[in-house]
This record gives structure tokens, C-alpha cells and sequence, in this order.
């Protein structure tokens, strides 16, 4: 029975590094294509610029990069997603769905909130990040259970391997 405890807390273990992993990169991937805001060619003053038309074109193939690679990610979230449901059960499906809303709301600040607080474009550099993260002291309770919640995905993994 020990061992049996001890094979369920390794297997919940290294299952929740990859799914924090797997989780937390692809809410990523579909937040910030989702949040981020297009390039508008029409706000930048091209008007004498000899590569106006090279500019156009450049800016139209990242907006549309941007979208092909939100659109897979979505297509991949649920892919991993069916995967998990179909070969390891409901628990797995959960743990994954409670990672990735625990990132969500973190994302979202970084990509829409931060940029216009500091009054940069996104993206912001890493190091104004860690500062901004450091300064915001008043986190409400709701972020903290977020936040906390990836780590009860380890006690939801454990139940599942344990069962």
C-alpha cells in the first residue's frame, strides 16, 4: 500500500510538471493572440517612406501569422484536451482546465493591462515585468486562489493515479 502511495505522489509529480508545462503554454499561445492588439498600418506615418508597399505587405503576413498560430493553438488545446478525456480519465481533463484558468487571468495583465500602465507597446521587456510584479503588493484574494489552484491540479492528479 506504501509503495502504491509513494508510485502515486512520483507519477502526480512528474504528470504535474508536464501538465503546468503543456497547460501554461498553450493558454499562451491563445491568450496572447486573442488579447494582443493587431499592427495597423494606417496608424504608422509611411506617407514618404519608399517601403511603404514592403511595409503593408510585412505587416499583413505578421497579423495573419498571428492568427494561424492562435487558430492551431486552439485547435491543439483541444486535441490535448479530447486526448486526456478519451486515454486518462476526467481527473486529467480537470487538472489541465484548472491550469490553464489559473494562468489566464496573470496573461491577461501582461499582455493588455501592464502595457498600457507603463504606456509601452507590447511586448514588455522581461525585467519591467519582475518590477511590476514585485511593486503590485495589493493582489486580491481572488488571484491568490488562482493562483494556488495550480497546485491543487497535483492533489487532482495524485486522486487520479491513486484510484
Amino acid at each position: 500500500m506504501i509503495l502504491l502511495i509513494l508510485t502515486s505522489i512520483l507519477k502526480a509529480i512528474i504528470a504535474w510538471f508536464i501538465i503546468t508545462y503543456v497547460g501554461t503554454n498553450l493558454i499562451g499561445f491563445i491568450g496572447r493572440g486573442l488579447w494582443e492588439e493587431r499592427l495597423d498600418v494606417n496608424k504608422l506615418d509611411l506617407s514618404d517612406n519608399p517601403i511603404k508597399d514592403l511595409a503593408k505587405k510585412e505587416i499583413k503576413r505578421w497579423n495573419n501569422s498571428g492568427d494561424i498560430i492562435t487558430g492551431l493553438s486552439f485547435l491543439a488545446t483541444i486535441g490535448i484536451c479530447y486526448y486526456l478525456y478519451s486515454y486518462w480519465g476526467t481527473l486529467f481533463l480537470i487538472a489541465i482546465i484548472i491550469t490553464m484558468a489559473s494562468r489566464a487571468p496573470d496573461l491577461y495583465w501582461e499582455v493588455r493591462v501592464l502595457p498600457k500602465q507603463l504606456g509601452i507597446p507590447y511586448p514588455v521587456p522581461k525585467d519591467l515585468i519582475r518590477k511590476a510584479i514585485k511593486e503590485d503588493k495589493n493582489k486580491s484574494l481572488f488571484k491568490t486562489l488562482l493562483g494556488l489552484s495550480s497546485f491543487a491540479t497535483f492533489v487532482i492528479l495524485f486522486i487520479a493515479f491513486f484510484i
